[in-house]
């Protein structure tokens, strides 16, 4: 989970001195340490024939591991948006750190401070006016999903789909998420006892499926992916988390400041595969719904 600016689900929070120290540090160390491989503008990439994209490691439906092989919505478009460009692809598997800000700057714009490269393109970044006004030495860009919080429940166990119906049975959530946050103290804390920690969604998912628990919280596309061909089963209903900031978010891309041109080209890309279906089309083959970013 990252806590800086921007949560692992887009939502905004406050920095703990640590986080300051942290980003204080940071920009000290960005006037001495060495220059490393910095990310191209399009007639670069276009040159070398190839499309360096930052993914995060162990995110699932997005980016994770299947069989050794690298699978997900993010790695799916990644791929369609350099065939658009006429190149080639290669992934830089990103940990997440405590923020979003940190993973910007390893991702694209400076680079780890152990050393290494950076990415031309950084997937899966929260797409918001105001983190994008804390960093910017990053270009945010090109909003391909809408994402939001979802109820996937047992309808026998909990028969309406609100988060102020769940029943005093056993509701599965990530650890050290925010629904695991939230419910903990939500209607006066009457659901903290009954929280079931897990440490992966799909492994809540599982429980639900087995009876363990009567209702999963946690990430729409996190849901709709764990349960798959179950669902007509398991009733998934969008949720929101009253008094937060906001339920849903939209998810983007990023560039180095100075790639402007390349936002420009790889936006123009996934605009055209949303015009021709295969936007949608990536989602459906990862089992996710498509939430496309209402035109204002």
């Amino acid at each position: 989970m990252n806590a800086f600016g921007m949560n692992a689900f887009g939502m905004t929070a406050l920095p703990t001195r640590r986080q300051l120290l942290s980003f204080a540090a940071a920009a000290l160390a960005a006037g001495v340490l060495p220059r490393r491989a910095g990310a191209r503008p399009l007639d670069d990439v276009v040159a070398a024939g190839r499309l360096m994209v930052a993914v995060y490691r162990d995110n699932p439906p997005f980016s994770h591991r299947k069989g050794g092989a690298l699978v997900g919505v993010d790695v799916d478009l990644a791929r369609a948006i350099a065939g658009r460009l006429g190149v080639g692809v290669e992934f830089m598997e990103l940990t997440a750190g405590e923020a979003v800000s940190d993973d910007l700057r390893n991702a694209v714009w400076r680079g780890p401070v152990v050393g290494g490269g950076v990415a031309d393109v950084m997937m899966h970044v929260p797409y918001q006016k105001e983190f994008g006004l804390r960093n910017p030495e990053a270009v945010l860009f090109g909003p391909y999903q809408r994402e939001g919080f979802a109820l996937a429940r047992n309808p026998m166990r909990m028969t309406q789909p609100m988060l102020a119906s769940l029943p005093d049975e056993p509701v599965g959530v990530e650890i050290d998420s925010i629904p695991d946050f939230y419910l903990l103290g939500a209607f006066g804390g009457r659901l903290r006892e009954r929280l079931v920690h897990y440490m992966t969604i799909p492994e809540a998912v599982e429980a639900l499926v087995k009876g363990d628990v009567a209702a999963v919280v946690a990430t729409q596309s996190q849901v709709e992916a764990a349960l798959g061909d179950r669902a007509a089963g398991f009733p998934i209903t969008p949720v929101t988390f009253p008094g937060m900031m906001a339920s849903s978010w939209d998810i983007g891309m990023a560039v180095k400041e100075n790639s402007r041109d390349l936002a420009y080209a790889v936006g123009d890309a996934v605009t055209a595969l949303l015009e021709d279906g295969t936007l949608p089309e990536i989602f459906r083959k990862h089992g996710v719904t498509h939430n496309a970013i209402p035109v204002e």
